[in-house]
């Protein structure tokens, strides 16, 4: 593993070979001091297939992170408070009631938080319809900022500006749900961050888009996919 630990895709709408893939996201994040599961997918079978696949052990997380109360987010929290019970989730103030009735144990989050020195959390983003959703971005030594969305329906640029504005650190990877994103929001996304991968709910054409105009900053990566930091 990469002294700086990593990212590994746990759940997507597109796998490698060998995974399971389901409508959803999750994302385990390995740092040198803390382990951090965001979002849970849809599917609490698919959620625990993939990580027994990957050799990850998800009772070993110190916390996790819900970004927004959609079932394709919060599905596999099931499985997880039934192998984690108590285990304390980040999650914005119109999910607590989802996060409780898994056994888990929630923490509404009310404005931008730092949650260890290098890990933070933006948000809370009202979205157009009515609901809110939060992001986390992690400080890699050298290399810049880390941001993981779940679907950034408040807008992919809009959030990854805000860690930028929040940190003073420049953006190094972007990876998550964009959410059907316009041309514009991926050229102002490009234009902050060195690296990008839209998945889950982005669309063919916002990978597409970003493969070809900025094909040295796109990253394909799905469910089974590992990326050191």
């Amino acid at each position: 593993m990469s002294p700086n630990g990593r990212l590994v895709i746990l759940v997507d709408n597109e796998a490698l070979s060998g995974f399971m893939n389901e409508w959803g996201l999750s994302i385990y994040v390995e740092l040198p001091d803390v382990r951090i599961l965001f979002d849970a997918d849809t599917d609490p079978n698919v959620l625990k297939y993939n990580a027994e696949k990957l050799n990850i052990d998800l009772q070993s997380i110190d916390f996790a992170i819900l970004s927004h109360n959609h079932r394709d987010h919060y599905g596999g929290y099931e499985y997880v408070g039934r192998i984690c019970p108590g285990l304390k989730v980040y999650v914005p103030p119109d999910a607590r009631s989802t996060i409780e009735r898994y056994d888990l144990s929630p923490y509404v989050i009310e404005r931008n938080q730092r949650i260890t020195d290098n890990v933070f959390i933006v948000g809370p983003f009202e979205t157009a319809y009515g609901f809110y959703e939060i992001a986390l971005g992690v400080i890699v030594k050298d290399k810049g900022v880390v941001v993981l969305v779940g679907c950034s329906h408040p807008g992919i640029d809009r959030i990854a500006t805000t860690v930028k504005e929040f940190t003073k650190e420049r953006i190094y990877y972007v990876l998550g749900g964009f959410h059907s994103p316009s041309y514009r929001s991926l050229d102002v996304l490009a234009g902050i961050a060195q690296y990008i991968s839209p998945i889950h709910c982005s669309g063919d054409e916002a990978k597409k888009y970003v493969k070809s105009k900025y094909s040295n900053k796109y990253r394909d990566v799905r469910a089974g996919s590992i990326i050191p930091l």
